[in-house]
């Protein structure tokens, strides 16, 4: 029997993602570095918990550029994530697993959204329902994602109401 999974992006579709307009003079833009700038958006406790009901395994996947270096600590990436997790599950919402491409995009490494060498041992380990599994996001990279491991894609405006349709 093959699984339904749902691979959802962080940034943008989950969280709020603070624009360069947002970013205060010193900061990083994009990069939600401490727990002032989490802020889940509308309607994703209640999205994700339709997946969920719909049998749906959660599965995130995330570009964090340079997490574990000076310009985005470890410890400052684990803060924010463990809270978001912390907020889900106490929702009954649990991610099966959770993969994060830390490098930064002119690394050009082999695990950075679109390419697919995070989930690669996911991808021979599970049998996937490629015809009902999902992908998730914001952003072209998202998209391409999906077309890459060949399953559907739902887009999401960046920061907007995680609407889905399934």
């Amino acid at each position: 029997m093959s699984t339904k999974f749902a691979f959802i992006d962080r940034d943008g579709t989950l969280i709020h993602e603070p624009t360069p307009e947002e970013t205060r003079s010193g900061d990083i833009p994009y990069q939600i570095d401490n727990l002032k700038k989490l802020k889940i958006l509308p309607n994703v406790v209640e999205g994700l918990q339709r997946l969920i009901k719909k049998n749906y395994k959660l599965v995130m996947i995330s570009n964090q550029d340079g997490v574990g270096t000076n310009i985005f600590p470890q410890t400052s990436f684990d803060e924010v994530q463990n809270k978001l997790i912390e907020i889900l599950k106490d929702n009954g919402i649990i991610f099966e697993k959770i993969f994060i491409c830390t490098h930064m995009p002119d690394k050009n490494c082999k695990c950075r959204k679109p390419k697919t060498a995070l989930l690669d041992n996911l991808l021979k380990e599970e049998k996937i329902n490629i015809e009902k599994s999902l992908f998730i996001g914001d952003r072209d990279s998202d998209k391409e994602m999906a077309k890459n491991i060949g399953i559907k894609f739902i887009e999401i405006k960046t920061n907007g109401a995680f609407k889905i349709d399934i």
